[in-house]
């Protein structure tokens, strides 16, 4: 799928430690705020107005309840493959994230692009609307850092995340990318990565977006994970956010 949608919902304050943002997004804050630090700047999004976040990040995450409500966000998450054919305008230096003001141009595009997934648009016609949206945020003044030529941990990273749950082997991922499992290790080791640390990365990831977005019971969230035992992945968890998974629900 060229883009996909999650929608956070939470009634209590949220802390996420170093979350992962995999792929190009852009969050709208309908209720409450949003604060995001990366360790060197902070910003808070309120309601209305928009988070953009350059694929391959990691910021530390407040979600904060209106005083009359729950925190209510939707983020659209945009592909790398799909992301690379959009040719964006020249304009602001490349940034990691940025926070951006609401404005018709930006509410339309995010409008559009969100209806066609809701009403199941041929594909064709949905990379058009991610552009559109691409665009929007580029004339808001955003405009991603992206790396076109994906490194080796990138391209493990997106194999893993297609499958978080399968119970995948070193050896079975330097297959399909037509290397040997040695030349595999030794580029992620280059890369500062590890196969073992990308795999649990990414079930982490896919484990913190279903207890977010979705009411499935810690069970199958940990069965679609990867994890046979819950009580094993709560405690990856925890030590990967700093919150247990009960501390993101209501």
């Amino acid at each position: 799928m060229a883009i996909a949608r999650l929608e956070i919902v939470a009634r209590r304050h949220q802390r996420i430690a170093a979350a992962p943002f995999a792929e190009f997004t852009v969050v709208q804050v309908r209720a409450g705020c949003k604060r995001i630090d990366d360790g060197q700047r902070r910003a808070t999004i309120t309601a209305g107005d928009y988070l953009a976040v350059a694929p391959g990040q990691l910021l530390h995450v407040e979600n904060q309840p209106a005083a009359d409500g729950p925190y209510k966000a939707v983020c659209l998450c945009v592909d790398h493959d799909l992301l690379g054919t959009i040719q964006t305008a020249p304009g602001p230096a490349p940034r990691a994230w940025a926070s951006l003001p609401r404005d018709a141009s930006l509410d339309q595009a995010f409008a559009h692009a969100e209806r066609g997934l809701a009403d199941a648009v041929p594909e064709a016609l949905s990379r058009h609307r991610v552009a559109e949206l691409v665009t929007a945020v580029g004339l808001s003044g955003f405009r991603p850092h992206f790396d076109r030529t994906l490194p080796m941990r990138e391209r493990v990273r997106l194999m893993l995340a297609a499958r978080p749950a399968h119970e995948w082997r070193a050896d079975e991922v330097a297959q399909r990318l037509a290397t040997s499992a040695a030349t595999l290790r030794r580029r992620l080791a280059d890369e500062g990565s590890g196969f073992r640390a990308l795999l649990q990365e990414v079930r982490l990831a896919h484990g913190l977006a279903l207890i977010q977005g979705s009411t499935k019971p810690l069970q199958q969230v940990a069965e679609e994970c990867g994890y046979a035992s819950p009580s094993r992945f709560s405690a990856r968890f925890r030590e990967r956010f700093g919150e247990p998974p009960s501390g993101l629900r209501d």
